[in-house]
């Protein structure tokens, strides 16, 4: 654990949010559970200029290094308040030497995981991540996290993954990060429409060539734990595999209690403890193990944070708690009578809910599913599915599987359809084929699953023994999209290619041979948001030029472009809309595809 005492200088004062008692109220808890000793805390050092200049204007330090002085900020309080340094930010004594420490504690769990000296860190008294460039905010003086990572991309080729689970928008470290590709900032928060600091909605996607680094959940005032826990499992986790990280780093606020005073949404200790279990299943997962985890917000001192902490130290440590909270430290809380529970009751289900909570989880509904639209391929999307997917093409039409030929550049190759999961099973997999998964094993099971899907199909271009060097994979579209409710409509959600057999035609050669059975003549074909389902990092092209590339792959099977306002296509240069309306699809249903292509169709709840 990267914390000791000096933490506890980092303090605006007795009558602010936060307050240096979070530092003793947490660790004295795991001292009196008997699950944190000296030798746990890990020694850091003040972070340095070099280190804080990595995310941090020098004019804004040389005036928090100023304002720290006693009395300064009363005799400037122009030049304080135009770096953010008043109001919930005001300067305190010393606040330049507390602010470096918590950048230094930071610095130093994420030194001892990349280094491979520890699996597991947690630093408690860190994740200010509202801190901008140059200004103060949100109590946060300096960008511990960003500085952190920063250091960490630069000192080793890590990609890093960071879920920041406060209850408000991790604008600082998204800022931070807005236009680098190897780190993917994910923040699920309540609504900046109703909470400070009113950023974080779902188009915000990053800049290029971070496009899609950056991904946002939004959730409705008065989210519990059911409707946190969905959305956490249907965007991080599969954003994880598209992204393959190699370093895990959480900011576990937990400003998100019902009890807390400066949010509104309505989260347990049940929740925090489901959260931290998830985190430690993905960092295992996906990045080695390698997991550092910050405390961020959180201000109820005496009921929420201490217990908080403990519940993601124990995942973290693997430390058992007892049973209970020792009856010794609530004793000397504010509440000694308040229960020794570590979570709270289980609530009651109510049925159906009322009017407002039906609403409240549609609401949060349609915003994962715009968000899974938006980051991840449909692959992805597959293999980890957010819920039953519908029914608006119902079974694909059936033909007889039907084998061709194609002699590419790197030799031979054999074209298969309607291939059953149990033959995919079976082929082995190019390593080269890499957009969302590290091991082919993997990507070959996610092969295996389309194809298992009622309306799916899977292509396969194979060498003669049994190597897959390309495939596509054709479906029915995710549930809640625009075009989701309207029948006789597929979607082509992947063409890919593995590296070395690109530049031969194959991914063309693929997507005619897969669209030319006969009863593909009444189906609709759509294929969007191309951007993720290929790997445009690896194949040395401009977004503007890799998008000419899927245009032509895409108008030699017969599809043709589409202006769309959906903002899935927009957001990205490499993006483009084609479709592929069959000889024999009634007008009424082409009338009704087209109509669509503009807003004004609302989607299905």
């Amino acid at each position: 654990m990267a914390a000791d005492e000096r933490l506890a200088a980092y303090d605006f004062g007795p009558d602010h949010p936060f307050q240096a008692g979070r530092l003793e109220a947490g660790l004295s808890l795991l001292r009196a559970a008997g699950v944190l000793a000296d030798g746990d805390l890990l020694p850091f050092q003040p972070a340095t200029d070099a280190d804080l200049e990595l995310i941090h204007d020098r004019d804004y330090l040389q005036a928090l290094a100023r304002f720290s002085a006693p009395g300064a900020a009363e005799t400037e309080t122009a030049a304080a308040a135009g770096f953010g340094l008043t109001g919930d930010n005001r300067p305190f004594p010393g606040m330049d030497a507390a602010a470096r420490l918590v950048a230094g504690a930071t610095m130093a769990a994420l030194d001892a995981v990349a280094g491979g000296d520890l699996a597991h860190v947690f630093a408690p008294v860190a994740g200010l991540h509202h801190a901008q460039r140059r200004r103060a905010v949100g109590f946060c003086l300096v960008n511990d996290v960003a500085i952190a990572i920063a250091r960490c991309t630069r000192a080793w080729p890590l990609r890093v993954l960071y879920v920041d689970l406060d209850a408000h928008h991790g604008d600082g470290v998204q800022a931070a990060f807005y236009d680098d590709p190897r780190v993917c900032t994910v923040s699920l928060h309540e609504t900046g429409r109703y909470l400070f600091p009113g950023s974080g909605e779902v188009g915000e996607l990053g800049r290029l060539p971070g496009v899609g680094r950056s991904v946002n959940v939004p959730l409705e005032p008065q989210t519990t734990d059911d409707g946190f826990l969905a959305a956490f499992d249907a965007v991080v986790e599969p954003l994880a595999a598209a992204f393959r990280p190699d370093l895990l780093v959480t900011q576990n606020g937990c400003d998100g209690h019902a009890d807390d005073p400066l949010s509104d949404l309505a989260l347990s200790t049940r929740c925090f403890r489901e959260l931290a279990r998830r985190l430690h299943r993905l960092a295992h997962r996906h990045c080695q193990g390698r997991w550092v985890a910050t405390g961020g917000g959180g201000y109820d001192l005496d009921r929420v944070v201490p217990r908080a902490w403990a519940l993601l130290w124990s995942e973290l440590s693997g430390r058992r708690l007892p049973a209970r909270v020792p009856a010794a430290w609530r004793a000397a809380r504010a509440h000694p009578g308040r229960s020794s529970a570590w979570l709270e009751p289980r609530p009651r289900r109510s049925g159906r809910g009322d009017a407002a909570e039906r609403d409240r989880e549609a609401r949060n509904q349609r915003t994962v599913r715009a968000v899974r639209r938006l980051v991840l391929p449909l692959p992805v999307r597959v293999a980890y599915p957010s819920g039953p997917r519908g029914a608006g093409a119902g079974k694909l039409p059936g033909w007889e599987p039907r084998a061709g030929g194609y002699q590419a550049r790197g030799g031979p190759l054999l074209l298969r359809d309607r291939c059953p999961a149990s033959l995919l099973r079976r082929l082995e997999v190019d390593p080269g084929i890499h957009t969302f998964v590290r091991e082919p094993e993997h990507q070959r099971e996610v092969l295996a699953r389309i194809a298992e899907e009622p309306a799916g199909e899977v292509v396969v271009a194979h060498t003669p023994d049994g190597l897959v060097v390309g495939y596509v994979a054709v479906i029915d579209p995710e549930p809640g999209t625009r075009f989701a409710s309207l029948p006789g409509l597929l979607e082509v959600g992947a063409v890919e290619v593995a590296t070395d057999w690109r530049r031969g035609g194959v991914a063309s050669a693929l997507l005619r041979f897969a669209v030319e059975p006969d009863p593909f003549s009444d189906r609709i074909l759509i294929a969007s948001g191309l951007a993720w389902h290929w790997d445009l990092d690896a194949s040395g092209l401009s977004a503007v030029a890799y998008r000419r590339v899927l245009q032509r792959v895409f108008e030699a099977a017969g599809f043709e472009p589409f202006h769309t306002d959906e903002h899935e296509i927009a957001y990205h240069a490499a993006n483009l809309f084609m479709a592929r309306i069959g000889a024999r699809v009634p007008p009424a249903r082409r009338a009704a595809f087209t109509s669509r292509l503009v807003r004004g169709h609302r989607p299905m709840a």
